[in-house]
């Protein structure tokens, strides 16, 4: 496969490093001749030193005959010209890295057939994601997010018997919207129908809209008392995010600490009940004693400054609280946290490479996300032509669902008796099998 990659930083370098690796074609762009000098001299990759957002240089790195271009810079305005250009000059599929997604909301499907992207991915949203993941690490295993964050994929393992094993999967009664995907029983993966039973210890894969989940996870899960005091250093972007998902979330108390005091008020009016907002500095031991940060479940450290990071999660530690999550910025920084004792470090360029790296190794150019090692992918496919049509009427191939269906940005998780036509945008859950005939249902 040849391969564009537009940015040298962490996330263009460790792309790179293992697409080389992989065997692929892999060309660089970057205007720093410093980065492009490093990368030259330790990767088996052609790198040229240029703007991303002009024409002949992506021409000189080979963009009209890419397979794949990846727009993954630190600026989102060079990472979205570069994804439009690319479009034009011909590369087949394109993934564009975005820092903030708030300007895609309500015009998502607006902007990915402006500019032409097949897969945006936010580096805030996944680290949100794996914030939360921790946070809720009762239930939730993985999460992957669609539609704005609208619909998700969760894979859960059924912890107890109950409603969900007690007969075929045609009989229970599951909470409106939820579809359950697929199931992995010890050695065996497999795609459920009616007829089909849940057994305790089955890891399962649903989609649905967040709440739903949540209510099917009350299913799968023991039910034992659950509450999280959650303390997060920091405002930004990154905490806005996981503020948001997490509005509301039974069992969840927040305290937020924000040195700056006008980040700290703008938090805390449009705080939810849950949260607390304070103003100050989570490296200051007194303050930390002061509010019993040490009772806390989950210390999580947000800001952009790595020093400040470390420190603050050996002070909650010290104190006494039970996990440290803490962002890196560098990726170095990794092992340095691990001999510290923070029991997770999570760098949102590295998670957004392995996410691209998933979806380069899928076997379709409209995956969105990858189940396991390709054992199954979600598409995301624009229906071409198609009057209405009941979905039970589709003749899906065995081992399909449609998982959410968008229309005019109105996302609607479907069930028999929904209508998929011309226009609509459908998340598509399949087995690997199947890719050539779901895109040829659909016309994509």
């Amino acid at each position: 496969m040849n391969i564009v990659i537009v940015g040298s930083g962490e996330v263009g370098y460790h792309l790179a490093s293992i697409l080389s690796r992989d065997g692929h074609g892999v060309t660089v762009v970057d205007p720093d001749p410093l980065k492009a000098q490093r990368m030259q001299e330790s990767l088996d990759v052609q790198v040229i030193v240029g703007d991303g957002t002009r024409a002949s240089v992506l021409a000189d790195a080979g963009t009209s005959k890419a397979d794949l271009m990846v727009a993954v810079t630190d600026n989102d305005h060079v990472n979205m010209l570069a994804c439009a250009l690319s479009k034009k000059m011909g590369a087949k599929r394109r993934i564009v890295r975005l820092r903030d997604t708030t300007q895609l909301e309500g015009y998502l499907y607006f902007y990915k057939h402006t500019l032409g992207f097949d897969v945006v991915l936010s580096t805030q949203d996944l680290a949100a994601e794996e914030i939360i993941s921790t946070v809720r690490d009762r239930h939730a295993l993985g999460v992957d997010s669609f539609a704005g964050g609208r619909v998700q994929l969760r894979r859960l393992r059924l912890e107890k018997e109950g409603l969900l094993t007690g007969g075929p999967l045609a009989n229970c009664k599951l909470p409106g919207g939820v579809l359950v995907v697929a199931v992995q029983r010890k050695e065996r993966f497999f795609v459920p129908g009616g007829g089909d039973h849940l057994e305790m210890g089955d890891q399962v894969w649903v989609i649905g809209a967040s709440p739903d989940l949540d209510s099917f996870e009350l299913l799968a899960a023991k039910t034992t008392s659950w509450k999280r005091n959650v303390v997060i250093m920091g405002g930004g972007g990154i905490a806005s995010v996981v503020l948001q998902r997490l509005k509301g979330a039974p069992g969840v108390s927040i305290k937020v600490i924000e040195k700056d005091r006008g980040r700290a008020r703008s938090v805390a009016a449009s705080a939810s009940s849950n949260v607390m907002v304070l103003e100050g500095d989570a490296t200051d031991l007194t303050l930390l004693r002061e509010e019993r940060i040490g009772e806390s479940n989950v210390f999580i450290a947000t800001t952009a400054d790595d020093e400040d990071n470390m420190v603050a999660c050996q002070l909650a530690r010290s104190l006494g609280v039970e996990r440290t999550v803490a962002l890196v910025s560098k990726a170095s920084y990794r092992d340095i946290y691990d001999l510290l004792g923070i029991d997770q470090a999570i760098s949102p360029r590295i998670l957004c490479a392995n996410s691209i790296l998933r979806f380069v190794r899928s076997g379709s150019p409209a995956a969105i996300a990858v189940v396991g090692e390709g054992m199954a992918e979600v598409l995301e496919l624009t229906v071409r032509r198609m009057e209405p049509t009941k979905v039970r009427d589709l003749s899906l191939p065995r081992g399909t669902v449609i998982g959410a269906r968008v229309r005019e940005d109105v996302v609607l998780v479907p069930s028999g008796s929904s209508t998929i036509q011309t226009g609509d945008s459908v998340i598509v859950f399949t087995l690997p099998e199947n890719l050539a005939s779901v895109q040829k249902l659909f016309g994509a």
